[in-house]
């Protein structure tokens, strides 16, 4: 069984349509936030995030994390990807140019430079320093952590704690 989760409806009537063309009938969706999201029946085994804990300031991020950590049984894996600064703070003017050089010409490519500029100006993400010690306070073992070479993406892969 699999949950799907998102505040955005047109996600999840884009995740319907999907599992109905690939007849995948497994997929319960839930419009709802980390901060909405109530979990009901027996723990997770396994909670995915991708690009979405960035929507959160650093308060939110912590209890988000706090109540992910919450649904899963012990021993259950949060793998998590997004946008998360691992440089230097006096780094991040040169990072930065670097990323939105590389950006996507087409937006039906990847992310434009205007877009990772209005990311930069009004999402949430935070450094890999402030990050990792949340996810552990929240009751998790970081297994791996893996860094974009340019620094501005981080995949971790996480065990709740017993």
């Amino acid at each position: 069984r699999v949950i799907a989760v998102d505040v955005s409806s047109p996600m999840l009537a884009r995740l319907e349509q999907k599992a109905r063309e690939q007849g995948v009938a497994n997929i319960a969706d839930v419009q709802a936030g980390f901060l909405s999201y109530e979990h009901e029946g027996d723990p997770a085994d396994v909670v995915f995030s991708r690009n979405a804990l960035h929507h959160l300031p650093d308060f939110w991020k912590a209890i988000a994390l706090h109540r992910i950590a919450a649904m899963l049984e012990p021993g259950g894996i949060f793998r998590l990807h997004d946008i998360v600064y691992s440089f230097d703070p006096g780094d991040a003017a040169r990072v930065f140019e670097e990323w939105f050089a590389g950006a996507a010409t087409d937006p039906a490519d990847g992310w434009t430079r205007e877009e990772l500029e209005t990311h930069v100006r009004e999402e949430h993400s935070t450094f890999s320093w402030l990050l990792e010690p949340m996810i552990e306070r929240a009751g998790f073992t970081i297994q791996d952590a893996v860094h974009s070479p340019v620094g501005t993406y981080a995949a971790y892969t996480c065990v709740r704690s017993g």
